[in-house]
């Protein structure tokens, strides 16, 4: 029943745009709706609804503090029709509205810079595939990350059918966490992890038949902020200085709230930040005039 809730919980991330119930849920799943309420509380400690509501307020606080979208766009992405109720519900989980957070968050990204050198650049990904299995483990809590061995544990049946794939994760929970936008701090089994694998030919992974805990991911063409680093133990840091760069720049870029996703190579990890979608064309552009610090975006025309 485990995989079935795990189902439910990647169900409810994946439209929390759309007005969706309980009963849409239990069709999507097969099970009655008492079943699914029932069986996800036992789970997560925490009902489908409820559930729902926490992701969508999460999400709005990570659009609010990192992108300049209105509060009106910002709130129909999170699935509220009316501006009123998402600014209620906001103020129930946060203890303010939603442009008082906004406020109090928009000179966080400017503090503590450390000295180092830092190279992003902006990129368009030609559409993929990805093969993810949810894990409910914090990274630093999951062994093996990296290791295409580990990140296809139960593929051994399609090994050669993935052998060009590159070991990726993908993290639900790492801008949240960053605009600390959570109310309780996550315990470690609570952290969302995706680990799988990526790949670039979309017909590798189009008919492959996958074990139930696997799900195929399609990845379209968008652009993405791209930086390479060494170690996984420095995700963190790299993903606050990412950020802190990507802000002195929202005015023309802006995070898309997406998920960012790590890619193993084989001599650099691949850290990407999905961006809203731009036109056709790019230029390189230096981002920072910092004479400590080297950024640079290939932006568009």
């Amino acid at each position: 029943m485990f995989n079935a809730m795990t189902r439910a919980e990647i169900w409810l991330q994946d439209t929390l745009d759309k007005p969706l119930g309980i009963e849409d849920l239990a069709n999507h799943l097969g099970y009655s709706a008492s079943q699914v309420r029932r069986q996800f509380r036992h789970c997560f400690n925490i009902s489908p609804s409820a559930y729902r509501e926490k992701r969508r307020l999460e999400r709005a606080a990570v659009l609010l503090s990192l992108t300049s979208q209105n509060i009106a766009q910002i709130a129909i992405r999170c699935g509220y029709t009316n501006h009123s109720s998402f600014s209620r519900a906001f103020q129930r989980r946060y203890r303010m509205s939603p442009r008082e957070y906004r406020q109090a968050v928009s000179s966080l990204y400017l503090l503590n810079r450390p000295n180092k050198k830092l190279t992003i650049s902006i990129e368009r990904n030609r559409p993929a595939h990805v093969v993810l299995m949810r894990l409910y483990q914090a990274p630093d809590h999951i062994p093996g990350l990296g290791s295409t061995k580990y990140h296809a544990n139960h593929l051994g049946h399609l090994q050669t059918l993935l052998e060009t794939s590159t070991p990726t994760m993908v993290l639900p929970d790492l801008l949240t966490e960053k605009v600390t936008a959570t109310v309780e701090e996550p315990a470690p089994n609570h952290t969302r992890t995706d680990i799988g694998l990526y790949l670039e030919n979309r017909n590798t992974a189009k008919y492959l038949a996958l074990p139930v805990n696997y799900r195929r991911v399609d990845i379209p063409s968008r652009y993405y902020a791209k930086i390479y680093f060494d170690n996984i133990s420095q995700l963190s840091y790299i993903m606050s200085e990412t950020l802190v760069a990507l802000m002195d720049e929202k005015k023309r870029l802006n995070i898309s709230g997406d998920a960012p996703q790590v890619l193993w190579h084989p001599h650099h990890i691949e850290l990407r930040i999905p961006l809203s979608a731009y036109p056709v064309g790019i230029i390189l552009y230096p981002l920072s005039s910092n004479q400590n610090r080297h950024f640079w975006l290939e932006m568009p025309v």
